[in-house]
């Protein structure tokens, strides 16, 4: 027996840590048994979190109803919190032990300082102290930290640009990503012509490596239009989905591919020289291999790669346009641009070089890009070629 400061006789006693209030029933930490204890008042109840809950998030507050004390006023108590982190091996280092948490009425509150490892099993305990004197100690509870998916950036395009393209690219400054999920991380894409994405048009992509990671825009925006675009990121764990909130909102506008630049008109009885733009094909069938794939009409196809491949041209020079097929404009080539040189705005014009920009055989061809100036074969066959833009149906 020793007498304490306050002159109370108190037995020596060693507390052995067998239980938990989540009825989890864990082994006390053998990093820091019970000590003596000369503070004769009760144990903390904990409150929260308590029955393997998960936490809101990497700093969770712990609350514990107060010790009640036996002869003596509790109103010099101070308290010490005990967090623990429950692995894999069964070990249960200390990751926290703030100490001279000051008492408030009825329960007691700590915020953890400093994140916690996420997606991990945490025990914690609580005691309350008066200067050297310290009470018993808390059974043990246990909690759960949620898994950390940062919400990526975005980079480009932002604050009102203009951007390169009506088909952009989007580009995200990654958020953390855990190493438990980076095989399970998508980031979500949203454009709208409306802050409040009534409609929008969604695509996703993989997080890259490098810390940045670009989205191609499948499809094509409207030409000269305000829009908007957000990311968050998904990711599935094995409880579930989880999901960040959206970025904040960027802005930027679509080029407008019905002006310049534009080439200006020859001298009267003159006609302009074709550009050589394959490398620019080249370009746009290695960004947009399905579309030219999927670009022969006959097969039902569609017009997305012959829309990239317009957009792309006329960004250098609006002189580019469609091809209203054998002349007759209620039919467009699906493989042929034209180029006008002549003076004027050029639609329905027959001053135009032709250019074949997929070769392939269509119907159950093997669509590949292509450069082939087909103007002479054309008026040597007889057969007319017009300019059009932009394409019918648009």
């Amino acid at each position: 027996m020793v007498a304490n400061r306050y002159g109370v006789v108190t037995l020596l006693l060693i507390a052995t840590v067998s239980s938990c209030g989540d009825n989890s029933n864990p082994v006390a930490p053998s990093a820091a048994p019970d000590r003596e204890f000369s503070l004769k008042a009760s144990k903390p109840v904990l409150q929260s979190p308590i029955n393997n809950t998960e936490t809101p998030d990497l700093t969770p507050v712990l609350e514990t109803a107060n010790s009640v004390p036996s002869n003596l006023p509790s109103s010099d108590f101070t308290y010490e919190f005990e967090v623990y982190e429950v692995q894999d091996d069964g070990t249960k280092p200390l990751v926290r032990n703030p100490k001279g948490v000051a008492q408030t009425p009825n329960t007691t509150s700590h915020t953890v300082t400093g994140d916690l490892e996420q997606t991990t099993t945490h025990m914690w305990r609580a005691r309350a102290e008066v200067g050297d004197e310290k009470g018993p100690w808390s059974d043990f509870a246990m909690f759960k930290t949620p898994t950390s998916l940062g919400v990526p950036t975005p980079v480009s395009p932002i604050d009102g640009v203009t951007a390169q393209s009506t088909q952009p690219n989007f580009i995200v400054r990654n958020g953390d990503i855990p190493s438990e999920l980076s095989e399970s991380v998508l980031y979500d894409f949203q454009v709208d012509a409306s802050t409040a994405f009534p409609s929008p048009s969604k695509f996703d992509a993989t997080p890259e490596s490098g810390g940045l990671t670009t989205a191609e825009f499948q499809g094509f925006l409207e030409s000269d239009t305000l829009y908007y675009w957000r990311a968050r990121a998904i990711a599935s764990t094995s409880d579930g989905t989880v999901t960040t909130d959206w970025s904040a909102t960027q802005s930027f506008r679509t080029p407008d591919i019905t002006a310049g630049p534009r080439t200006p008109d020859p001298p009267p009885g003159g006609q302009l020289p074709l550009p050589n733009q394959e490398g620019l094909i080249i370009a746009v069938a290695a960004t947009h291999p399905a579309e030219l794939a999927n670009s022969c009409i006959q097969e039902g196809g569609s017009w997305d790669f012959m829309e990239a491949a317009v957009t792309a041209l006329r960004l250098t020079d609006t002189r580019w346009g469609f091809n209203c097929k054998r002349g007759f404009c209620g039919e467009i080539s699906e493989d042929v641009v034209d180029y006008f040189y002549g003076i004027g705005d050029g639609q329905g014009s027959t001053e135009v070089y032709l250019i074949d920009i997929i070769s392939a055989v269509c119907p159950g061809g093997s669509q590949s890009p292509s450069w082939q100036d087909q103007t002479q074969v054309t008026e040597d066959e007889g057969t007319v070629g017009r300019w059009i833009f932009p394409r019918p149906g648009e």
